[in-house]
């Protein structure tokens, strides 16, 4: 699902990381960013582009510590159903 600025984000988004509190950082920061600046590194809109990353034998990451997490997104304005 690819973030964009608006009065609601809903979906999910997929983090590689080494625990789950790490990943909700990542993906805090991943929101954060602005549309024209560069992406946390690690955060993916699909599942199977993460794990394809994550077993990616030139990528930095160790499958014995990290793991690809999801991360479910419902931000709206409160008085919304």
């Amino acid at each position: 699902m690819p973030i964009v600025h608006s009065d609601r984000i809903s979906g999910t988004i997929y983090v590689i990381a080494t625990s789950a509190e790490r990943a909700g950082d990542q993906a805090i920061e991943y929101l954060r960013t602005k549309d024209d600046e560069a992406k946390p590194y690690g955060v993916f809109d699909h599942q199977g582009d993460a794990e394809k990353e994550l077993y990616n034998k030139f990528s930095s990451y160790d499958t014995d510590r990290d793991r690809v997490y999801a991360v479910s997104l419902d931000i709206r304005i409160a008085d919304e159903k």
